[in-house]
């Protein structure tokens, strides 16, 4: 009797645990993707890659749509996703490295707090930089372009000081270049800048080069530079899609005779983690039980495996890893965890260059 009580007993305490991982089905249910970003972007191009797939191996095969909600570097959305969405896997984020600047220097205007969301993957990706033409680099001799662009004055597009191209503008600030950054423009605006000669220098993740400017490059309409490059193992390495073009850090050394060091390094360094490694991602808002959490992992694994998806995947993602689960949710803690070093140098730098005062690590 004693033992068939403690089976009995197993036996219910197996049916608890398993029977929340049985009842997640999102069956005849609508789930909202929320995208802080306007249409066309590269984190509406992230999101509207998985969609379908998504939608396919989420249990119940739901329904899934695209709410864009542009602003602030990624503010307004987030805000919005942190103030309406449900923690039953009927509302979801796509995250960025905008959204990582907005979580460290948002200030007052940010309402939400990703590190409480449930990061369910973070995908790396590359930055490259390119210049027009009309700069008269060669693209053949790093250093000697780098001396011939430190002439001029420079112009770069950015959406904001404090979103996720500010890697890209502490990369000109360590190679000693003289560049104004305009305001306003996304990514795509800058492109388009740059080839009606209204900006000179602008960088572009990956995905977007491949898609897009490698067609320019092959028509001589436009220069590439170098790669911010890859952080692996607490070093900067050459980006895995670009082996064979320098990085900021070489390019650095090979200038002045010695490696990088000092506050300035320390913060490229942590804006190369927020922008790279975790550079676009996907989250559940916080309080989301761990058996939805589990569901969205399976299915976002089962979809990168998928042979159509890989198909058309292939130059958004590239040969970068994709990070789930807690692996995930760590990225993204350490690309918004500074150093006092860090931290030091970027408030004299937003506050000297853009007159933008910033608090504390958060």
């Amino acid at each position: 009797m004693f033992l068939t009580l403690r089976l009995s007993t197993l036996a219910m305490a197996v049916f608890i645990f398993s029977a929340p991982v049985m009842a997640v089905d999102f069956s005849g249910k609508k789930i909202e993707l929320i995208v802080p970003y306007r249409e066309g972007g590269g984190s509406d191009t992230y999101a509207r890659l998985f969609t379908p797939f998504l939608q396919k191996y989420l249990p119940g095969k739901p329904k899934i749509l695209i709410r864009n909600f542009p602003g602030g570097g990624s503010i307004k959305g987030s805000n919005k996703f942190e103030k309406r969405a449900r923690p039953d896997g009927t509302s979801f984020v796509v995250t960025s490295s905008s959204t990582m600047v907005a979580q460290l220097f948002g200030g007052k205007k940010r309402k939400f707090d990703m590190l409480k969301w449930r990061q369910v993957i973070v995908s790396s990706r590359g930055s490259i930089v390119y210049v027009a033409p009309r700069t008269r680099v060669s693209g053949k001799n790093i250093v000697a372009d780098i001396k011939m662009l430190r002439k001029q004055e420079l112009f770069y597009g950015a959406k904001t000081p404090t979103a996720g191209e500010l890697r890209t503008i502490i990369a000109f600030e360590l190679l000693g270049l003289n560049v104004k950054t305009i305001f306003g423009l996304s990514r795509g605006r800058s492109r388009k800048a740059l080839m009606r000669g209204e900006i000179t220098i602008n960088h572009e993740t990956t995905g977007t080069y491949f898609k897009k400017v490698k067609k320019l490059v092959d028509k001589a309409l436009v220069i590439p530079l170098f790669t911010l490059g890859y952080p692996q193992d607490g070093k900067i390495v050459r980006d895995p899609a670009f082996p064979d073009m320098l990085t900021v850090p070489e390019i650095y050394k090979l200038l002045n005779g010695k490696a990088p060091s000092g506050g300035k390094w320390e913060a490229y360094k942590s804006m190369l983690v927020l922008g790279v490694t975790a550079s676009k991602g996907l989250a559940l808002p916080k309080g989301t039980p761990p058996e939805i959490v589990d569901a969205y992992i399976e299915a976002l694994k089962r979809t990168v495996k998928d042979k159509a998806f890989l198909k058309i995947a292939k130059d958004e993602l590239g040969s970068y890893p994709q990070v789930y689960g807690a692996a995930a949710q760590q990225a993204v803690v350490k690309a918004v965890t500074l150093s006092p070093a860090a931290l030091k140098w970027l408030k004299g730098f937003l506050k000297g260059k853009f007159n933008i005062k910033i608090g504390g690590n958060k």
